[in-house]
């Protein structure tokens, strides 16, 4: 995953703490490289807990939570992103039923 301010790609870790910081912008988890934590305001735009007002979000699976508080929320849903799509699982269902047979597709 590259920073998400410059674009760069992170590399192979060295061992110890990762220079790296994570952040949540707009419900996604994103990456901040070394060069660009350095500059004062690179937390400025990322989302901020409602609690605490702290940057030190994590996202994991449908929920980002506040290292700083621990308060845990769940993300914003959004509408109409996951739409099944009728055509593709029409076209599945004639795809197992060419291989399988019209009889054992239930």
């Amino acid at each position: 995953m590259p920073c998400y301010r410059c674009g760069v790609r992170q590399t192979d870790p060295v061992r110890g703490e990762s220079p790296w910081r994570r952040g949540v912008l707009r419900d996604h988890l994103v990456l901040v490289c070394p060069t660009c934590v350095e500059r004062a305001d690179w937390a400025a735009v990322l989302d901020a807990c409602p609690r605490c007002a702290g940057t030190h979000l994590i996202r994991r699976l449908d929920q980002v939570e506040c290292l700083d508080c621990g308060q845990i929320r769940d993300t914003a849903v959004v509408v109409g992103a996951s739409a099944p799509d009728t055509a593709l699982a029409d076209e599945v269902g004639r795809a197992l039923a060419r291989v399988l047979g019209p009889s054992r597709i239930p």
